[in-house]
């Protein structure tokens, strides 16, 4: 024995979580018990690893200031509400949901993603939003934000929708709607309702008629720095949607102007999945799916190349 102190002793551990603690938010959904059940599982975890789980109820009450980031257990619907009710903090998502294209996590995988969470062996995708307001005559009403897409949807009648970008006309869509959609949610209803996907990394929004009732129903990209504004031109029923949530009912004469949010969506990623998989895997968006590639991954590649 010298004397020199132990690093690994009682002391160091406490200094190193003086110096070193981190402050995780835990969202879990409230309709599954089970990721009720693993969000106290991981908040003992966290705890254990000499960091602060920090829960749903406490960041209502006192906000995410000093909240390193926000561990989401549930679906991509309850990643896009926790982005929402908590802009710019980085989100962890744990899928509990059906598809996972925002909670990339699976279930059992998550003792090794909160390792590289608290690690640092992570990577934030960050991706754009857009925020809506609806004109109508001398008032201006903010609508608030989303991650995914802003709709305009008809009821039972056929809407007829003019399409602006930076105030030049682009046409008049008689159909059941409008989507304005994120590179984030080009692979949402954007893609459902035959629209075009946006990989990452593109810097714009798609611009989708829903059931268009005209040949001229082809998607537009456009720029994120544009004003998209879309006037509902007859009098039938309509209504603005925000990420899936019913904002207002539309009139004739209404102008929603869409433009590029002031808030971000950052992602927590790490690098086990890339885009292409992703659409392949989560969707099965595979025309041959027991095909092998004759190419290998680019990372393979390079460190072929580099040995």
């Amino acid at each position: 024995m010298n004397g020199t102190p132990n690093p690994g002793g009682p002391a160091g551990a406490e200094n190193r979580r003086m110096t070193l603690s981190k402050r995780y938010g835990i969202v879990a959904a409230l309709s599954k018990p089970e990721a009720e059940r693993l969000g106290m599982e991981i908040a003992d975890w966290i705890r254990e690893q000499g960091h602060e789980p920090v829960s749903e109820a406490d960041l209502s009450a006192h906000g995410t200031t000093g909240i390193d980031a926000v561990v989401v257990l549930g679906g991509d619907g309850l990643m896009m509400r926790s982005a929402n009710v908590y802009p710019d903090v980085p989100l962890l998502g744990i899928n509990f949901g059906k598809v996972g294209f925002l909670a990339l996590v699976e279930q059992q995988a998550w003792v090794s993603a909160l390792e590289n969470l608290i690690n640092g062996d992570f990577s934030i995708e960050t991706s754009s939003t857009l925020e809506a307001i609806v004109v109508r005559g001398e008032h201006m009403m903010e609508q608030g934000w989303a991650i995914n897409d802003v709709v305009i949807r008809g009821g039972n009648r056929m809407l007829d929708v003019e399409v602006y970008i930076d105030g030049h006309f682009v046409n008049t869509y008689p159909g059941d709607g409008m989507i304005v959609s994120t590179a984030r949610g080009s692979t949402a209803y954007c893609m459902a309702a035959g629209g075009p996907i946006l990989t990452a990394g593109v810097r714009g929004y798609a611009i989708v008629p829903i059931s268009c009732h005209s040949p001229i129903r082809t998607p537009t990209v456009v720029s994120e720095s544009v004003l998209i504004e879309l006037i509902l031109t007859n009098d039938h029923e309509g209504s603005l949607i925000l990420d899936g949530r019913t904002m207002i009912d539309l009139l004739q004469g209404d102008i929603v102007q869409i433009r590029r949010g002031v808030h971000t969506f950052p992602l927590v990623t790490f690098g086990t999945i890339n885009f292409y998989d992703a659409i392949r895997e989560k969707f099965n968006f595979q025309i041959r799916p027991d095909v092998i590639p004759t190419r290998r991954p680019p990372s393979i590649l390079d460190e072929s190349r580099a040995g």
